[in-house]
């Protein structure tokens, strides 16, 4: 009875020690919310000043004068064309961790490396094999495995997908990791598919009512979408991975098809990264952060709420004119891991 009682205290002050932990993660996240609020009304403040300067009549524009200043806006590939020219690539860890304080040996391609150093390797793997020597590197970003790689044209990635000499150069067991593109459908009635046991079958059923065999796209897996914890209910989020990014755009373009319901709350599946307010890296929070602090707006070796006014913004992941984590950066690192 002592010995259950030892466990529960045990538990409940792990318990509590993490409720900690996340409050400190939320206060700080509150904080650096807090500072961008008021630099925002700051600017609100100095353009209404200067729209008060501006002189009280206004200026005659003709319909198409205002229709030429104001271009129509373009369908966005952007994620589409991404997905295209991305390639994955996992390994191991080095021999020396670049987290740790000594960052003496970085001879070693492996897992967790600053994006120069990684990028550098990547690079000079590349070029070392004469079917990839060719092949454009747009930017390098990390994951829990690897690293993700964006070529600034299709044909890049082809050629590195296509041919392994150049992992092998890389060494450390690196290997390409199979991209999947993933779509999650809401409310799918659970009754219309067993998936622990015929898996293989509901995969079939979803291929042929919504017509994909036809038009070459294949389903890899399917999940429902929900935790290990919780008992699965008559309706459901469903997980769908294709092998390529046009399944995925079919299936957001038209919905999706079961037992004759028609679903059109689809959307992509995503999973977010957590990045560190304090440094800009992945894999940590900010209340445990132990690396030099890094600024989300300037790239300076400073914390975020101590960055001077009037800094020119730069970009840690890509050296871009923007804040790190900016939506317009098109470096990998910014952008959500695929399911």
């Amino acid at each position: 009875m002592i010995d259950g009682l030892k466990e529960t205290i045990a538990y409940q002050t792990e318990l509590i020690q993490s409720t900690k932990d996340e409050l400190l993660e939320v206060k700080h996240d509150q904080n650096v919310l807090q500072t961008q609020n008021e630099k925002l009304h700051e600017e609100v403040r100095a353009l209404r000043a200067q729209i008060d300067a501006l002189p009280s009549t206004p200026v005659a524009k003709s319909w198409a004068a205002v229709a030429a200043s104001h271009p129509p806006l373009q369908p966005n590939h952007q994620h589409i064309d991404k997905d295209r020219n991305c390639v994955r690539i996992s390994t191991q860890r080095s021999f020396v961790d670049p987290r740790d304080n000594d960052m003496s040996d970085q001879n070693n391609f492996g897992r967790y490396l600053p994006t120069e150093t990684a990028n550098t390797h990547i690079r000079t793997a590349l070029l070392s094999t004469p079917s990839t020597q060719d092949a454009q590197v747009a930017g390098v970003g990390t994951t829990k495995t690897g690293y993700v790689i964006r070529f600034k044209d299709p044909e890049s990635a082809e050629a590195a997908r296509n041919n392994s000499e150049w992992l092998n150069e890389l060494g450390n067991n690196t290997k390409l990791v199979k991209p999947r593109f993933g779509v999650v459908v809401h409310r799918t009635p659970t009754d219309d598919f067993d998936l622990e046991n015929a898996n293989a079958q509901a995969i079939e059923k979803i291929m042929e009512e919504n017509e994909l065999t036809g038009r070459g796209f294949q389903i890899e897996e399917i999940a429902w979408l929900k935790k290990k914890d919780k008992a699965l209910g008559k309706f459901a989020s469903l997980g769908i991975w294709f092998d390529t990014a046009e399944g995925t755009d079919f299936i957001l373009e038209n919905g999706f098809i079961v037992g004759q319901r028609f679903i059109g709350s689809v959307e992509r599946c995503e999973l977010k990264r957590k990045r560190c307010f304090r440094c800009q890296r992945f894999g940590h929070f900010a209340w445990s952060c132990k690396e030099t602090p890094r600024c989300g707006h300037c790239a300076g070796q400073h914390e975020r709420e101590r960055c001077p006014p009037g800094v020119r913004a730069r970009c840690l992941d890509c050296g871009g004119d923007h804040p790190t984590s900016d939506r317009q950066c098109l470096t990998p690192a910014t952008f959500s891991s695929q399911c």
